[in-house]
């Protein structure tokens, strides 16, 4: 089955005395783009996990935030005294300007930013039960890859069937068509004949070659082809189909478009319209394929 390039996903869980929890996104892209958020502890760790996803989710843009919640008490934690000392000065003299009183140390140590959790280390241990968590947000979103992806191999059964039944009623319209054609243009001919000297044999030829360019079957039978090729790429096995079923729409296009220009009448070009619609919606679902 096919599975699509949007997911959602995500993990929690504890890490020594940390909590973390894990949010992944995916959303469609020609390629493979990446964007980690994650603690300063895991910037060491951020090559592994660009290789963990790149196997697992192939393709997308992919968006990780991961973030680590500290059982610290205050004594554990860092003081910025660069910060401070900037903030001091600053709410000193606002103090002054202003001629308010308190304790401007006080006020200054309730800054955000002032005093700062100290980071634990992440051990080999502590990574591996990360890594964990990074591969259940992973599984997650790959299920929601995998369900959003059954609604679309759906559709886009539904709408490949549409594109035959329009092409059998092209096969219906035909009937008669190029015979049709061929009496317009002995008609035209037999009026110029009236005044001039046309050779009737050049004629024929000329009308057998204009009949051979508007004669579509060819491209009736390689659009049968592509929509039964579409339909067996669908059901079939493997993780990655969106660039395989997007030549296949594109070579379902070529087709689609030479049947209309060979087509000369009102009735069929109505149906070709019909079944470029019904194309443009299976490229919007292509699209989206993983």
């Amino acid at each position: 089955m096919i599975r699509s390039m949007t997911g959602y996903g995500k993990s929690e869980g504890t890490v020594g005395e940390s909590h973390i929890h894990i949010e992944l996104k995916t959303l469609n892209s020609k390629g493979l783009e990446m964007r980690i958020r994650a603690p300063e502890a895991l910037r060491e760790k951020e090559l592994p996990i660009r290789a963990l996803l790149k196997d697992h989710l192939f393709r997308g843009k992919i968006e990780l935030n991961i973030s680590l919640d500290y059982q610290t008490s205050e004594t554990d934690r860092l003081l910025n005294k660069d910060l401070l000392k900037k903030y001091l000065v600053e709410l000193d003299a606002l103090s002054r300007e202003l001629n308010l009183s308190g304790d401007v140390l006080q006020a200054a140590m309730r800054i955000p930013s002032v005093l700062t959790p100290v980071e634990p280390e992440i051990g080999e241990t502590d990574w591996k039960e990360i890594e964990q968590l990074i591969l259940q947000a992973v599984d997650s979103c790959t299920e929601h890859r995998m369900a959003e992806g059954e609604a679309m191999a759906k559709a886009i059964k539904e709408q490949a069937q549409n594109i035959v039944d329009r092409i059998n009623k092209v096969v219906e319209s035909d009937s008669g068509r190029l015979e049709s054609i061929r009496t317009r243009f002995q008609n035209n001919f037999n009026a110029i004949a009236r005044d001039l000297k046309a050779d009737p044999n050049r004629m024929e030829q000329e009308i057998i070659f204009y009949l051979e360019k508007m004669d579509f079957t060819e491209e009736i039978v390689r659009l049968r082809q592509h929509c039964d090729y579409l339909s067996e790429v669908i059901l079939g096995e493997g993780d990655s189909k969106g660039k395989k079923l997007n030549f296949i729409t594109q070579e379902m296009g070529r087709e689609i478009n030479t049947l209309g220009a060979k087509a000369y009448d009102s009735t069929i070009q109505r149906t070709v319209v019909e079944m470029k619609d019904e194309l443009e919606k299976i490229k919007e679902q292509t699209s989206n394929i993983l």
